[in-house]
């Protein structure tokens, strides 16, 4: 599970730094109870509204400070049931997928997709 510092918590969003990169990342946030300076751990959610199979590059998130738009990297994990990706960008996100793609052909597989809203941050 992603270990994140957290960086500013106002208004239903929590930016969230990555000890080692440059990512400042803003989610939305339903939880309460942390602060800047926090360590936490939790999951990302992150609804896709279109996913491309790719070949080259690394993982990353676009852009590094703010709301992430675009993701891509390695995918761990396929659930069929719920059609959504766990994928290694930098860090672990839970992708959700459209009806049209399906979750079990990508796996072992690189991806890259742009999210249809705001990723949300689940404190675990």
């Amino acid at each position: 599970m992603p270990k994140f510092v957290v960086d500013s918590v106002a208004d239903g969003l929590i930016t969230l730094s990555v000890p080692g990169t440059n990512y400042a990342n803003t989610f939305v946030f339903k939880g309460s109870g942390v602060k800047a300076g926090d360590k936490v751990k939790g999951t990302i959610h992150a609804p896709a509204w279109k996913l491309d199979h790719v070949d080259l590059g690394g993982n990353y998130v676009e852009p590094l400070m703010g709301r992430p738009r675009r993701m891509q990297g390695t995918v761990l994990a396929a659930n069929a049931a719920t059609n959504e990706l766990t994928v290694k960008v930098g860090y672990e996100v839970t992708v959700k997928l459209p009806a049209r793609y399906k979750a079990e052909t990508y796996l072992n597989q690189r991806v890259g997709w742009d999210n249809l809203e705001i990723p949300e941050f689940e404190l675990q």
